[in-house]
């Protein structure tokens, strides 16, 4: 048995040897001047005096609170009351008993999660439904209970207590009792241990929400805290304990708040390094959020560093700006907040140590295709490698079809995967290791000899991966891996309706390239067509060829030169689509093409809107002597007015439009038709403000933009009148903001 749970029943016991439910002591009014019980309103009497009020509230048995209108005469009666509000001229008054003093309504439970409020409340209706029918008392059923418990019954102690609780459900301590029945239950049965959890936090939520008193309310607030560590709701047990604690300050109580709140309250859970990037940094987690634009820096210490940054994410504080191979020591200072109302009870101190970046590799891009007539490397970026192992691979032209179609191509492998290259679609072209400059946790560029790889070349794409000495990944773990051809041939193709059509040039001159031969690949490995470019370096398949389907799809363009220079490109990749990028340009006009513009696009009341329009027809010839109806319409979308334009000066058109001085502030549009009833041809939209326009311009020149703590820093403000003059002898003021540089 838990130390908490013998708390919970000896507060039990001693709270109650439950009496027969006798009735409360004798009924007084206690009153507040100029104060007002805001709602729960029972009934109404209007035209009597503050005493007769409290005589009628008193005689209600239903009445606990009322609201006198003192200048009126009204009396409102309540059947509750919970929030007292300032109200001159009215008197607030509550009806207390003998005994603690009435507290009212409880406040609502906001720790607790809703659904769990949800399912109380449908606990307490299926409870009061389901003895409806009993004939006997609340008394009557206690006394059940009590013997119940008595002869070790703990069934009967819930049945009977629920009984009692649905004959009178504004007793509150029956509610307890009831929880503290199903707390005491003892099964193996872990189907019935989540029943009576769930009877346990229910009946602590009932009681709480029926209590009045604060002894009442402290005690159903320690027996929901139990419920709910049962339950492992941890953060809403601890709020349930802490609430319980502040009405009533009870020692056993805070001692097993003490020990849940080391536990699982606010506290430090882990501490990471992340010791692989340039710069190392170590982050501290937390069980809770932290406080979001808390400043952190004042509760965090740590000794051997020079100048760090700190970093506050949702749950955890970070430290920038460690150095590899060093040991520090990192101090949590006692109070550092959390957004749950909880600081940590003590400093937590915490020895870090950031060890050396592991080895590692990688190359530089995606990009496969090398130019044959240039110095021939490929850059290797390793990390604490004093070598590296290489090994190449070469995959035919007769099997790029199947590599292109396959998840493979152009991405990073992992062993199998490059075994399989090595086994079935391709073959090993050469293996080695290479020297490498190291420079400790720097990276560090070394460039890969291919002409001394491979001194001859054949049709194909190669396959380079390298592993650097001192790795310790696993085998499914990709390797750096570098997908490559060497060519001096620029291939480009476009796809439309008249087929496929291919352009290819010198990647050292630019010049078109002729005589090469294309061959067009399906995804099953049968050749589409094949094709040699002409002089201009082009050539065209026929539409049929690239509308296949299934393995006829096209999956890769072959060329090969005369002098033997090869390379390919993948057809199952998407192409450049730019539509997105706002380069679609706009929809074909027609016969007739308007451009109409205003002289700026913002305007205020009464100014004048200068109005311009160009019309023209698809050869791009003026169209003179076209009228054009401009339709007005104001931001909320009525109609201001039409004018109409004759266009006689080659197809020019100027309108003048005068807005009123009350013009409406928004989005105004002007509308341009060839015929009203029609969509418009053209449209041109400005604003309506309030606004100053800009007379100065103001530039600054901060240099390099990097300053030292160290060094006074020069920033130069320049302004000048927008006509033209320098913007002399005007006060200066601005805001600087300095950002901390990994650099």
């Amino acid at each position: 048995m838990s130390a908490l749970r013998r708390i919970l029943i000896v507060i039990g016991l001693l709270a109650g040897t439950i009496p027969a439910l006798a009735q409360d002591g004798p009924r007084r009014i206690e009153t507040t001047e100029n104060a007002d019980y805001f709602g729960f309103d029972l009934r109404t009497v209007r035209d009597i005096g503050l005493e007769q009020c409290k005589a009628a509230c008193l005689d209600d048995r239903q009445c606990k609170a009322f609201t006198y209108n003192v200048k009126a005469g009204w009396c409102f009666l309540k059947s509750d009351y919970n929030t007292i509000n300032p109200f001159v001229g009215a008197v607030a008054g509550r009806v207390v008993s003998g005994g603690e003093p009435d507290l009212g309504s409880a406040p609502d439970l906001a720790f607790v999660p809703a659904s769990l409020l949800d399912e109380a409340r449908a606990y307490r209706e299926r409870t009061i439904a389901r003895n409806s029918g009993a004939s006997g008392g609340a008394s009557q059923y206690i006394a059940l209970a009590k013997s119940a418990n008595a002869e070790g019954d703990m069934d009967g102690v819930i049945r009977f207590y629920a009984m009692a609780a649905a004959a009178d459900p504004a007793q509150s301590l029956l509610w307890r009792e009831l929880s503290r029945g199903s707390l005491a239950y003892e099964t193996q049965d872990a189907n019935m241990i989540r029943s009576l959890r769930s009877v346990a936090i229910s009946a602590a939520i009932n009681a709480y929400q029926a209590s009045r008193t604060a002894s009442a309310r402290a005690d159903s607030l320690a027996v929901l805290g139990e419920a709910l560590e049962r339950a492992e709701n941890w953060r809403p047990a601890l709020s349930a304990y802490r609430a319980s604690l502040e009405i009533a300050e009870v020692p056993a109580l805070r001692a097993a708040y003490d020990v849940l709140r080391v536990t699982h309250g606010f506290r430090v859970v882990d501490n990471t390094v992340d010791a692989d990037g340039e710069t190392p940094r170590a982050c501290v987690q937390f069980s809770e959020d932290l406080v979001a634009g808390e400043d952190y820096s004042g509760y965090v210490s740590i000794d051997g560093a020079g100048d760090v940054a700190i970093e506050t994410d949702t749950r955890q504080i970070c430290v920038d700006g460690l150095a590899h191979g060093q040991r520090y020591r990192l101090v949590l200072r006692q109070g550092l907040p959390s957004a749950v109302d909880e600081t940590l009870e003590a400093p937590v101190e915490l020895s870090l140590y950031v060890r050396d970046r592991a080895p590692s590799a990688r190359f530089t891009g995606s990009n496969f295709v090398l130019p044959a007539k240039s110095r021939l490397g490929i850059p290797l970026v390793t990390i604490n490698a004093p070598t590296a192992d290489l090994k190449l691979f070469r995959v035919g032209e007769r099997a790029l079809a199947r590599i292109i179609s396959g998840s493979e191509f152009l991405r990073q492998l992992e062993s199998y995967s490059l075994e399989s290259i090595a086994q079935d679609v391709g073959s090993p072209v050469w293996e080695g290791a290479i020297d490498i400059a190291n420079e400790p946790n720097r990276e560090v560029v070394t460039s890969i000899p291919v002409d001394t790889l491979l001194p001859e070349r054949q049709p194909g794409v190669y396959v380079l991966s390298a592993v650097p000495l001192g790795d310790k990944s696993e085998s499914w773990d990709v390797r750096a891996t570098q997908w490559f051809v060497i060519s001096d041939i620029g291939l480009t193709s476009f796809a439309g309706e008249d087929g496929l059509s291919v352009f290819l040039r010198s990647l050292e001159t630019a010049e078109p390239i002729g005589s090469v031969s294309l061959t067009l690949l399906a995804r099953n490995n049968e050749i589409l067509g094949e094709a040699v470019t002409d002089a201009d370096g082009r050539a065209t398949f026929q539409p049929g060829l690239i509308r296949g389907q299934s393995g006829l799809a096209p999956a890769a363009l072959l060329a090969k030169g005369p002098d033997g220079d090869f390379v390919f490109l993948d057809l199952t990749r998407g192409g450049f689509d730019l539509s997105d990028r706002g380069v679609a340009g706009r929809p074909s006009p027609g016969g007739v093409d308007v451009m109409a513009w205003t002289e700026r696009g913002i305007y205020r009341a009464g100014e004048t809107v200068h109005l311009a329009a160009l019309a023209r027809d698809g050869q791009a010839e003026a169209l003179a002597d076209l009228p054009l109806t401009v339709i007005l319409q104001r931001p909320d979308g009525v109609e201001d007015r039409r004018l109409v334009s004759s266009g006689e000066d080659l197809g020019g058109h100027a309108l003048a439009i005068d807005l009123p001085g009350n013009a409406m502030h928004g989005a105004w549009r002007a509308s341009l038709h060839t015929d009203p009833k029609r969509p418009a041809i053209a449209e041109v939209s400005f604003l309506v403000e309030d606004f100053q326009p800009d007379r100065i311009e103001i530039e600054l020149d901060a240099g390099d933009a990097v300053v030292s703590p160290d060094v006074p820093a020069e920033i130069l403000v320049t302004g000048r009148y927008l006509y033209g003059a320098p913007a002399g002898g005007l006060a200066t003021e601005g805001e600087i903001v300095l950002r901390h540089s990994r650099a």
